[in-house]
């Protein structure tokens, strides 16, 4: 954890840090964070594991600077992908200033299960100050739930606060921004005036490719999906995307590609409307689907993707 403790005065009186935003995979951590940074920095699906590799996306307030990371989803490593994912939680726990912990409130209602309690010691054990934050509150059905459950999360380890929020509606996402602010110690302007995220551009839009794919795909295929941004060509009234969406199978290739190329249609539309606000400009999605086999265990295709 990096330590401003003292140098107030030549930061100019700014605060600042890293929030790491975690918890199980499906609580809605990538919603939060977009939320919370007033922009669209995450992709987010109603797929567990959306998120595979931390995301920064920066808020910049009245003398403070705050980046909350967006973590991959905390999870017992099944294969290279997951235990590269896991790995990436441990770092953003140790190299940030403040703690975000999301669990899902109706969930926890009905128990605090173990992979709660794993994200917890691991947590505790940064030693990073933290908050919990009590996520889709607006779906807990009963009132007198929420006394049992903050009881519960209190005893899950020392919690600066606990907050009952909704990601998806905002209910008390303002009050968490405040405390955040508080907590932030004195620091450096880490990101220029303006900057949303510094996650590359290739690597946006091949999330937001992969997003729309994980929207239109059925169960068993999100999983075998990694989209790959080929190239980014700039031409004087539209600029080419060329992307390559990677499945293990042939079986999930026909899938994705669907009934007369309908599916991958679909999903090109989709994704394109998104390209298009973030680089403000026309756009042309070429899209093409190619069989990587065990592309979740291969060390080099992982690095290549930056995971």
């Amino acid at each position: 954890m990096k330590d401003f403790a003292g140098e107030g005065a030549s930061h100019n009186g700014l605060r600042s840090g890293f929030i790491a935003v975690v918890g199980r995979p499906n609580v809605g951590k990538s919603t939060l964070v977009n939320r919370l940074v007033g922009e669209k920095v995450s992709i987010t699906s109603p797929r567990p594991q959306t998120t595979r590799s931390p995301i920064r996306g920066v808020r910049n307030g009245k003398n403070y600077q705050a980046v909350f990371v967006d973590t991959p989803g905390s999870q017992k490593p099944r294969d290279t992908l997951r235990a590269r994912m896991q790995e990436q939680v441990v770092d953003s726990l140790s190299g940030s200033d403040i703690v975000l912990f999301l669990l899902d409130a109706k969930q926890a209602a009905e128990g605090i299960g173990i992979g709660d309690r794993y994200v917890a010691r691991l947590v505790a054990d940064s030693g990073t100050p933290a908050m919990v934050c009590l996520n889709k509150m607006d779906l807990l059905g009963k009132p007198n739930q929420v006394l049992p459950v903050i009881q519960a999360v209190s005893e899950l380890g020392d919690w600066r606060e606990i907050f009952q929020i909704s990601a998806s509606d905002g209910t008390n996402v303002d009050s968490l921004m405040e405390a955040v602010v508080r907590l932030l110690p004195p620091g450096p302007q880490y990101f220029p005036e303006g900057t949303v995220t510094d996650y590359p551009e290739s690597l946006i839009l091949a999330e937001y490719i992969r997003e729309k794919a994980l929207n239109a795909l059925r169960e068993e295929i999100p999983h075998a999906v990694m989209v790959e941004v080929d190239e980014v060509e700039r031409k004087e009234n539209v600029t080419v995307v060329y992307a390559i969406i990677h499945v293990e199978r042939s079986t999930q290739r026909m899938i994705v590609l669907g009934k007369g190329g309908k599916t991958i249609k679909k999903i090109g539309t989709e994704a394109r409307r998104d390209v298009e606000r973030l680089l403000g400009s026309k756009i042309y999605l070429d899209l093409k689907v190619k069989v990587s086999p065990g592309w979740r265990s291969d060390k080099k295709f992982l690095e290549r993707l930056g995971l």
